[in-house]
Order: C-alpha cells, then sequence, then structure tokens
C-alpha cells in the first residue's frame, strides 16, 4: 500500500495578471470597434447631407444634440453631487 495519496492536479490556468491583460486587450478591441462604427456613421451622414447641399442643417442637428445632453448631464451631476453632500 503506497505511503501518500497523489491526487490528480487541476488543470492549469493562467495566472491572473495574464488574463486581466487579455481581457483589458480584448475590452479596448471591442470600444475600438463600436467606436469606428459609430464614427464612420456620423461620417456617411455628414457627407449624405452634405451632398444634399444640408450639412449645416446636419451640423447644427449635432451641436444642438450635444448641447442637451450636456446641460443634462451637468444637471445630473449636480443633482447627485449635491444629494451627496446632504448626507
Amino acid at each position: 500500500m503506497p505511503e501518500s495519496i497523489d491526487w490528480p492536479r487541476p488543470p492549469r490556468t493562467p495566472p491572473p495578471r495574464r488574463r486581466r491583460r487579455v481581457l483589458l486587450i480584448l475590452a479596448v478591441l471591442v470600444g475600438v470597434v463600436f467606436g469606428c462604427r459609430i464614427a464612420f456613421s456620423y461620417y456617411v451622414d455628414a457627407l449624405w447631407f452634405g451632398s444634399l447641399g444640408y450639412g449645416a442643417v446636419f451640423w447644427k442637428t449635432q451641436g444642438v444634440q450635444w448641447a442637451v445632453f450636456t446641460a443634462f448631464a451637468l444637471a445630473t451631476f449636480l443633482i447627485l453631487y449635491g444629494s451627496y453632500l446632504g448626507l
């Protein structure tokens, strides 16, 4: 009878640091792909509106959308920050 029991070794997994690096690279690549798709969509829209002679309308619409987004983001931040300070 053997003196010790040889348990089967668990399968080797990559070290956490290496796994984290691979996940980070994958997340960055996914972000770049989606970012390029969005940028390409805006570029095509700008070309299309420009070819119709309505380039100014497109850029004015984009400016208004960004202004509304910025205003609401700032208002939300101020409300949340004020409620945090009130705690």
